[in-house]
């Protein structure tokens, strides 16, 4: 059912001794996702890639091809109907929406091509994984009216009912559908983008029933968490009186305090050392669920219509979120299998010819960030797959161009996953000419 809006205060006879008060997020950081500590996903630490991890990612990709192929909702479309057209930036969420907006699970599944307006490119899969990326960081900005981001800045977490619906109206939980539906798409095509969610999001992705957990609301609102956990290691003795605190939850949004029982009649039950454990757990089931729970539930509509929640093999929420977004940076030994996996312009004696050894000694030399850029550049993503770059659709290659002169800058194809390096006297030549490219 829906959520019911929270009546207005009613008072208090005293004030409560600590503050639970629920309020829009402070911290709303810049609308890119930039690399640094305030970057989204800039504390993710990597995920170990074991042989059952790859088995259960494969795993899932072919049981969803195969569901695809027998599907008795398939539709018949013909190649300019997977064609959308879009531009760039803020807009491209408005022209996907009108595009895309009312297409349904088995139209999904049949994939989309992309051609951005006033560009030639030709869509052969690196133009889909550039409007991925672009679409999920509009769709997950700040100021977009969908999310917020966490209390560290690193994450973004679903605004509550009332607000997200004061921006879209009628069509929020549309959107929402449709943003489940484009989650599920990049993960079953393997295209990775930077959806830095909850964990308590991400395990209802995997399990629509799991919990909130006091644990997750660390991440969302460090000092809610914070006077809880205070709340739960006092003395139960004299809880009551420390505290002076009722089974209500209080919101303040657009100025306006608003007081919501968290049980039937919750302003007038106190916390007691004995209950305050129900309370704590009433409390952020509330804040992390029920206040914005038509839009999550929209979310899961969307994302469970193309993997349903029995197809999922075994993963962990932390899994999950690799399998979706990738390794969060590009470490030596990323460098090292990159280099193992791909192909390269040879030199009169059959080895690898000088030009392409100082590239790997100038990935090698470089900082994270930069090595992100220049995975970026020739991939069209900047964070390494989870499943190994000898997995790419096509393989990494590095080659020497005998039509480029030493004034021109290195050349990608990143629909190949082709770098195309211009003749260089030495390697910081060469360096300074990949980093301005």
């Amino acid at each position: 059912g829906r959520v019911v809006t929270p009546p207005v205060s009613r008072g208090r006879a005293v004030e409560p001794k600590v503050d639970l008060v629920l309020r829009p997020a402070d911290v709303q950081p810049g609308s890119s996702a930039r690399y640094g500590d305030d970057a989204l996903g800039a504390h993710r630490g990597r995920v170990e890639v074991t042989t059952s991890l790859k088995q259960r990612i494969e795993q899932l990709r072919q049981v969803l091809y195969r569901d695809a192929q027998t599907s008795t909702d398939q539709v018949e479309t013909d190649f300019e109907d997977m064609v959308i057209k879009v531009r760039r930036g803020a807009h491209i969420v408005d022209d996907t929406l009108e595009a895309m907006g009312a297409w349904g699970p088995a139209r999904w599944r049949q994939g989309v091509v992309v051609h951005f307006e006033g560009e030639q490119g030709v869509d052969c899969g690196a133009l889909t994984r550039e409007w991925a990326k672009i679409l999920c960081q509009q769709l997950l900005r700040p100021g977009r009216g969908l999310f917020r981001r966490t209390a560290r800045g690193n994450r973004v977490v679903v605004l509550a009912d009332q607000e997200s619906e004061l921006a879209h109206g009628e069509s929020t939980e549309g959107i929402y559908c449709f943003l489940g539906r484009f989650i599920a798409f990049a993960l079953w095509r393997g295209i990775r983008i930077d959806a830095l969610f909850t964990p308590h999001l991400f395990r209802l992705m995997l399990d629509p029933h799991a919990k909130a957990t006091h644990e997750d609301l660390r991440e969302v609102d460090t000092k809610l968490h914070a006077n809880l956990h205070m709340m739960l290691t006092s003395d139960h003795e004299t809880l009551e009186e420390t505290f002076l605190m009722t089974f209500c939850i209080d919101t303040e949004y657009l100025g306006v305090r608003s007081t919501y029982d968290l049980i039937p009649g919750g302003s007038e039950i106190p916390v007691t050392g004995e209950n305050v454990h129900s309370f704590v757990d009433l409390y952020v089931q509330h804040v992390l669920y029920k206040f914005n729970e038509r839009a999550i539930r929209a979310f899961l509509s969307g994302f469970h219509s193309l993997i349903p929640p029995d197809k999922m093999p075994m993963f962990t929420p932390v899994e999950l979120e690799a399998v979706l977004c990738g390794q969060p940076t590009v470490s030596e030994d990323d460098v090292e299998e990159l280099r193992q996996a791909s192909h390269c312009s040879l030199d009169e004696a059959g080895k690898p010819h000088v030009q392409v050894l100082w590239f790997w000694a100038i990935m090698r030399q470089l900082p994270v960030d930069l090595r992100s850029m220049v995975l970026q550049f020739v991939t069209g993503n900047e964070r390494p797959p989870l499943t190994g770059f000898q997995n790419l659709e096509h393989p990494f290659t590095v080659q020497v161009g005998v039509h480029l002169r030493p004034t021109d800058l290195p050349e990608a194809h990143v629909c190949f996953n082709q770098l195309v390096l211009p003749p260089a006297d030495t390697q910081q030549a060469l360096r300074d000419k990949l980093l301005v490219a």
